[in-house]
């Protein structure tokens, strides 16, 4: 749900004069206070109660000069959105995204992405990095996940993919379970992290929050893994760090819906139908 749309030509023509006005003005925090600010955007953009909204400083969005850099952010049960704003000095509140065209947004997008202790397969020298955003309780990222497996066959050594995680936890009950599982054999076996996935997509329908668990632990079995040590590995505070870790940089790069990938920078949310992904593909091939 969007609570804000893209405003930002018209909010520029709108406050352009304001904005000339207090360039050269060093104080530029609004008057009203936060949780203000937060209970002015419920009003004007009809926000449900159950929807939390904070408010908080974005020093990394300082373009629109004269400002209050904001972050404004929405969570609920169904609700995981952050918009960039901001509030004048007088109050004015501006929403919508700016634009730094000195910067290439693709490098910008890959600049935000880790790739230490990642999952990857393919080709270790490919001229295309897919990085998957996913959520193996995630029907659409079942799909995806075959799509996936088939392009890299059809791109054999032009392309490599690398898993990060996403899980909506609001709405998959044993995705994050599946998630830091999944990092504890990565770490255990990059090999057999490959394996896992297979398995946790395949069977997708018949697991269950209850059965997650017995299931994971016949998997280690059948795949040679330390269960003792993968169970301990689950449940050190730091497994669930790096799920959340990959979500908020899923997050940063605008990115909240599984499956979500991001080849070459460029950003591509949902399953994409194998025609589509093959043009997405062949132009990051292109472009080298």
């Amino acid at each position: 749900m969007k609570f804000l749309r893209l405003s930002f030509f018209l909010c520029l023509v709108v406050f352009a004069f304001q904005l000339t006005a207090c360039a050269q003005d060093e104080a530029v925090k609004p008057t009203m206070t936060n949780e203000q600010i937060a209970a002015y955007i419920r009003k004007a953009f009809n926000v449900p109660a159950n929807v939390n909204i904070t408010i908080k400083e974005n020093p990394e969005s300082k373009i629109v000069p004269a400002t209050y850099p904001i972050m404004v952010q929405f969570r609920g049960e169904r609700v995981n959105q952050d918009q960039e704003a901001w509030v004048t000095k007088n109050n004015v509140l501006i929403v919508g995204r700016t634009f730094d065209m000195s910067v290439d947004p693709y490098k910008k997008n890959l600049d935000k992405i880790s790739m230490a202790n990642v999952p990857v397969t393919g080709a270790p020298d490919a001229k295309v990095t897919i990085v998957e955003y996913s959520d193996f309780q995630c029907p659409y990222c079942s799909q995806a996940y075959v799509t996936v497996k088939d392009l890299l066959k059809i791109y054999d050594g032009k392309i490599k993919v690398a898993y990060k995680h996403l899980p909506l936890s609001n709405i998959h009950n044993w995705a994050e379970d599946a998630a830091m599982a999944s990092v504890c054999v990565h770490q255990q076996s990059p090999e057999v992290f490959w394996k896992l996935s297979d398995f946790l997509f395949t069977n997708q329908k018949s697991i269950t929050k209850d059965t997650i668990g017995t299931q994971l632990q016949q998997f280690s079995t059948d795949n040679n893994l330390n269960y003792e040590a993968l169970q301990k590995c689950i449940a050190d505070p730091a497994t669930k760090q790096k799920v959340s870790t990959d979500s908020a940089e899923a997050n940063s790069l605008g990115l909240n819906s599984t499956p979500s990938f991001v080849v070459n920078g460029r950003t591509v949310v949902g399953s994409l139908p194998e025609d589509q992904f093959k043009q997405v593909i062949d132009e990051a091939l292109t472009a080298q």
